[in-house]
């Protein structure tokens, strides 16, 4: 080691510290237990709870009342006292398309609400 320099000797100390550290740590990742998150739920059980949440969700437009509506997306009290007046006056829904001939439904506001409206016989 003599034939080192002290620039070079203090530079082999460094990388071989580092390399020890390095060593070190990829020894402690190896031996201590993955991380979990506790009550995650598995692909399947998300699932379920996504349909029964979208069940749970959904508005029957034919018995519901305003504030039954307004639960829906995008569904301000001012658009579902249009709903309950239309279906006062024309009658009940027959399918949950129908909805879009309420004004202030179009296209647009039904694509959000599609999956949460049922039309019961």
């Amino acid at each position: 080691m003599l034939w080192l320099a002290a620039k070079e000797r203090l530079t082999l100390a460094v990388l071989g510290t580092l390399a020890l550290i390095a060593l070190g740590v990829l020894l402690w990742q190896h031996q201590r237990p993955p991380l979990t998150v506790e009550g995650q739920p598995t692909p399947s059980q998300a699932a379920q709870w996504e349909t029964a949440l979208k069940t749970a969700r959904h508005v029957d437009v034919n018995t519901a009342d305003a504030a039954e509506l307004e639960r829906l997306p995008g569904v301000g009290p001012l658009l579902a006292a249009r709903v309950v007046a239309y279906r006062a006056d024309r009658g009940r829904f027959r399918t949950p398309e129908a909805l879009m001939q309420v004004p202030g439904i179009g296209p647009k506001t039904y694509e959000a609400l599609r999956d949460f409206v049922t039309v019961e016989d």
